[in-house]
């Protein structure tokens, strides 16, 4: 184990034996603010040296830093270390793999963010992905691989505030008309979003052992990831959740039920092996490109309606339950929402009715002192008229008098 040494500055420091070069032993020097820190990067660089992996900081790549990183991460989910591989493989080592990470400098950010940009990525994935460089490369300072984080010598990428548009109440109801005309397959996950507020992730995740139809309940209990299609713990514990379904939900899922059970008769190659409410065409996860590319936007089409986003669903379904006068508690129960802050923070702008009502109320609670307040400014204005011509009478009766006779 390498020696620890307090420096003068309040810090400590090891020595970490990493081979031999030309015949002479070889020493890394790794700092930290506590021994416990120092410990563990010591323990970390042996480690790599025992298994013959470690290498020199000055000949590390962008990308074998990055591809390591993910694999080593620990207290993350699954769903998360998937993601974040997943813009390291598309979107960072293409640009910046071959950079040496000691030489990796704002410049080259700035211009693979630029290079995302030509390519059409949105804003936030252009955000997203900045996000993860930038905690890879806080981990590389911590680590002693580099000593400054290049993401902060530039502004993280701007990403427009989305404007939340849920469809109106007449709206909703159009969708759900023309899905059930159309005999859309996936008429009853329209239903259950429209009225639960359920995520896309949480309704391709959702499986039939997880409906109890006794009780008309239902339980959030995973999510399926759109990339890898794998399921995975809800974000929160407020996300995992149990929901009380409508009728008319209820009734939208027992069809749905039945029409898989007879789809089963007739497809020989049908595998709903996770036994899965919302599924492709033979029993698999459902891609969630998929269900929007073939049947989402084109339901919006057909039912004339403006063109939103499947999460637009989720925010249709708090918006008219806070029209209706709901709790706010109990649409961020329903919602998952980790805070209640967010769901205001979300919707309460949104919705111009419930501002009026407010006024309205407002109106009502003053409505007595104004009326009262008018009462005493007439009475107030009356006396201040009178005083005024009392006034004028008396200082025209002194001024006759003060006239000098004729």
């Amino acid at each position: 184990m390498a020696k620890l040494f307090k420096r003068k500055d309040g810090r400590w420091s090891a020595q970490v034996f990493v081979g031999i070069v030309d015949g002479k032993r070889k020493y890394r020097t790794v700092y930290g603010e506590t021994q416990a820190e120092v410990k563990q990067k010591a323990s970390l660089i042996s480690a790599q040296v025992q298994r013959r992996t470690y290498i020199e900081p000055s000949n590390v790549t962008s990308e074998m830093y990055l591809t390591d990183w993910v694999e080593t991460l620990d207290s993350v989910r699954d769903n998360t270390r998937e993601s974040y591989d997943m813009v390291v493989r598309n979107y960072l080592t293409p640009h910046l793999g071959k950079v040496k990470l000691q030489e990796l400098g704002a410049l080259d950010i700035r211009k693979m963010l630029a290079a995302l940009d030509r390519q059409g990525l949105a804003p936030r994935t252009r955000e997203y992905a900045y996000s993860v460089l930038n905690a890879a490369l806080n981990d590389a300072v911590l680590w002693d691989t580099i000593s400054i984080n290049p993401c902060t010598k530039i502004k993280r990428p701007h990403v427009p505030e989305h404007e939340i548009t849920p469809l109106t109440e007449s709206e909703a109801r159009k969708l759900l008309e023309t899905a059930l005309e159309l005999k859309e397959p996936f008429y009853a996950l329209y239903v259950v979003a429209l009225t639960t507020g359920m995520r896309a992730s949480e309704l391709l995740g959702l499986q039939w052992r997880d409906i109890d139809f006794a009780n008309s309940r239902l339980a959030v209990r995973r999510v399926l990831v759109k990339d890898s299609l794998e399921f995975s713990e809800p974000k929160t514990k407020l996300a995992r959740r149990s929901i009380t379904l409508t009728d008319l939900a209820v009734d939208a899922l027992k069809k749905h039920a039945e029409e898989q059970v007879e789809i089963e008769k007739t497809k020989s190659n049908w595998k709903n092996t996770y036994g899965l409410v919302f599924c492709d065409s033979l029993g698999g996860p459902m891609r969630y490109q998929n269900l929007i590319r073939r049947h989402f936007k084109p339901l919006l089409m057909k039912a004339e309606l403006r063109d939103i986003r499947f999460h637009d669903l989720r925010h249709t379904c708090a918006s008219l339950l806070l029209q209706a006068g709901e709790h706010p508690k109990i649409v961020q129960e329903l919602l998952g929402h980790s805070k209640i802050s967010i769901t205001m923070d979300l919707y309460s702008h949104s919705i111009p009715s419930m501002q009026k009502e407010t006024a309205r109320k407002m109106d009502s609670i003053f409505q007595e002192k104004r009326s009262l307040y008018l009462v005493n400014s007439r009475k107030s204005s009356q006396g201040i008229r009178q005083n005024k011509t009392t006034f004028q009478i008396k200082n025209m009766s002194k001024n006759m008098s003060k006239r000098p006779a004729n």
